[in-house]
C-alpha cells in the first residue's frame, strides 16, 4: 500500500521556477528594444518585439495554473482573487502612470483637473474607449495588465473548473479566432490602441490563446509530465533567437507573427520550464524577473520624453535607455512588487 501511494503521489514542485523569472526579464527587454526602434528608428533585430506581449500572457496562465489553481478550487472566489491580483498589479500601474503624469504636467498635455481625472481612471484600470490614442491615457504598456486582470478573473470564475481535456480544445478555438483577427488586423498587435464599443473584443483572441494554452501547459507540469531538458542558457536564448529570425523568414508579417505565437512560443515555454539553472544563477534570474516589472512600466514614457527633449541622435537613445534602466532600478528598490498572500478559505 505504501509503495502504491508513493507512485501515485503528486510530484513535488519547485517553490519558484527562477528560469521563468529570467524569461520574463528577457521578454521585457525585447519589448524595450522594440519601442526603442519605434521611437528612435534604431533598426536592429527586434522589430517584432511586440510578440513578447503574447509571452507575458502565456507565462501568466502557466504560473497561475502551477501556483494558484489548487487555492481556487479550495474556495477562493473570483472577485476576491481578482482583487488580490489588482493589488498585485497596482504598484506597477502606479509607477508607470506616475512617471507619465510628470511628463504630462511638464509638456502641458491638458489642464490639471483633466490630468487628475485621467490619473484616477488609469489607477482604477478603467481604459479609454475613445477609439484613438493609447488604451490608457498615460502609459501605453498598461493595456497588457488590464487584459491579464480580465484573464485572471475568468480563470478564477470559470477556467479552473474546466477539465484539462477541454482546455486544449478551448485554446484551439482561440487559435482559430486569433488567425482570423491577425489576418484582418495585418499583424499580431491587437490591443495596443484605445478600443471602441465595436472593436473592444479584437484583443481577446490574442490574450485568450496564450493564456489558456499557458494554463494547459501548466497543468501538464503539475501532473508531472516532463521532457528532455536543454541547457538552461540555450532555453533562455531561444526567444531572442526566435524573434530575431521572424522578420527574415519568407512568411510575411501575418503568418510570421502567427508562426511565432502559435507554434514557437508554446514549445519555447515548455523548453524553459524543463530547464534547470544552477543554484549560482538563481539569485540573478530572480532579480531579473523582479527588475523587469518596473522596467516594463516606465521605459516607454522615458524613451518618448527624452526624444521630445533632445531629439533622436544615437547618444540620446543610449541616454534614454540608461535612464529607463536607472529609474527601473530605483523603483525596484523603493517599491515592493511582491504578490499579496493568497490563502484558501477555511471551513468552519
Amino acid at each position: 500500500m505504501t509503495d502504491q501511494t508513493d507512485r501515485t503521489a503528486a510530484p513535488v514542485l519547485s517553490p519558484r521556477l527562477v528560469q521563468l523569472d529570467g524569461l520574463r526579464g528577457i521578454a521585457a527587454f525585447m519589448v524595450v528594444f522594440y519601442h526603442m526602434d519605434i521611437v528612435y528608428a534604431i533598426g536592429g533585430p527586434f522589430s517584432r518585439g511586440y510578440l513578447f506581449v503574447d509571452l507575458f500572457f502565456l507565462l501568466s496562465g502557466f504560473v497561475l495554473a502551477v501556483s494558484t489553481e489548487k487555492k481556487l478550487k479550495a474556495g477562493i472566489g473570483a472577485i476576491e482573487f481578482t482583487w488580490v491580483r489588482y493589488k498585485r498589479l497596482l504598484p506597477l500601474v502606479a509607477v508607470g502612470a506616475g512617471v507619465a503624469v510628470v511628463r504630462a504636467v511638464v509638456i502641458g498635455m491638458a489642464d490639471p483637473l483633466t490630468l487628475a481625472l485621467w490619473l484616477v481612471l488609469d489607477l482604477a484600470m478603467i481604459p479609454s474607449l475613445a477609439g484613438m490614442g493609447p488604451f490608457y491615457r498615460y502609459n501605453g504598456p498598461q493595456w497588457t495588465l488590464f487584459y491579464e486582470l480580465v484573464a485572471n478573473f475568468l480563470h478564477a470564475a470559470v477556467l479552473h473548473r474546466v477539465p484539462t481535456r477541454w482546455i486544449l480544445g478551448l485554446a484551439g478555438a482561440m487559435a482559430l479566432w486569433l488567425v482570423h483577427e491577425v489576418q484582418v488586423h495585418g499583424s499580431d498587435t491587437m490591443g495596443v490602441n484605445a478600443p471602441t464599443w465595436t472593436t473592444w473584443w479584437s484583443a481577446l483572441p490574442r490574450v485568450g490563446w496564450s493564456y489558456v494554452l499557458g494554463v494547459w501547459i501548466g497543468r501538464q507540469y503539475v501532473a508531472g509530465r516532463r521532457g528532455p531538458a536543454l541547457p538552461w542558457w540555450l532555453a533562455l536564448a531561444l526567444p531572442v533567437i526566435g524573434v530575431a529570425l521572424v522578420p527574415v523568414l519568407p512568411l510575411g508579417k501575418v503568418w510570421g507573427d502567427l508562426a511565432f505565437v502559435v507554434l514557437f512560443l508554446p514549445a519555447m515555454m515548455w523548453a524553459v520550464a524543463m530547464a534547470t539553472p544552477p543554484a549560482s544563477m538563481r539569485p540573478a534570474l530572480e532579480w531579473l524577473g523582479n527588475f523587469s516589472l518596473p522596467l516594463y512600466c516606465v521605459h516607454l514614457t522615458v524613451l518618448v520624453w527624452m526624444s521630445e527633449l533632445l531629439g533622436h541622435a544615437t547618444w540620446v537613445w543610449m541616454l534614454a535607455l540608461a535612464t529607463a534602466l536607472a529609474l527601473a532600478w530605483f523603483f525596484s528598490k523603493v517599491v515592493s512588487f511582491a504578490s499579496p498572500p493568497l490563502a484558501p478559505k477555511t471551513k468552519a
